[in-house]
């Protein structure tokens, strides 16, 4: 992976790791706990290896927990997401619920951070086009005090990263 490679091919892309690496490093409305986990989820749904390892080297590794986090809610988006969108765009008289999935309530998920938790779930939402578990976390993140400020920063830390996964692409694509 050669990203200054792909910065001589398109240029411009540059505002997307500066965008990535501003809102991660200079802005504090969301933990550091929680800018990992966005960036983390967001790699994983995903699914590029190379995301994967850009994210290794400007953030880390995840702790055991916050691993926990990513995994558990990466899992769960993978069903909630299609399904509830589906659901979305044709109303049906049956299932529609958690229950129905066979899902476990989150309180017997033993997650230590709810917040990240639901940051991981929104991030995952967002690249699954799954708007209606989007809408949902944002209003759990809300109802646990979490600023709109925090929510956007989430936000614009996946919007980069599926930026900057585009250009990993093109790295592969283009060279």
């Amino acid at each position: 992976m050669n990203i200054q490679k792909s910065l001589a091919l398109i240029p411009e892309l540059n505002d997307q790791i500066d965008l990535f690496k501003e809102t991660f490093t200079q802005e504090n409305n969301l933990s550091e706990s929680n800018k990992i986990i966005v960036a983390w989820a967001t790699a994983v749904a995903s699914q590029s290896k190379n995301l994967i390892d850009f994210i290794k080297s400007e953030v880390g590794e995840l702790s055991d927990s916050d691993k926990k986090i990513v995994q558990t809610a990466s899992s769960r988006m993978a069903v909630t997401n299609p399904y509830f969108m589906s659901r979305n765009a044709h109303a049906l008289r049956a299932g529609g619920t958690l229950e129905s999935l066979k899902m476990r309530p989150f309180q017997d998920l033993n997650i230590e951070n709810s917040q990240g938790y639901h940051y991981a779930c929104i991030a995952i939402s967002i690249i699954n086009n799954g708007f209606v578990c989007f809408n949902s976390h944002i209003s759990s993140l809300k109802a646990d005090s979490q600023q709109d400020v925090a929510i956007d920063q989430a936000m614009r830390l996946v919007a980069s990263l599926c930026a900057i996964k585009q250009l990993l692409f093109n790295e592969e694509i283009f060279q």
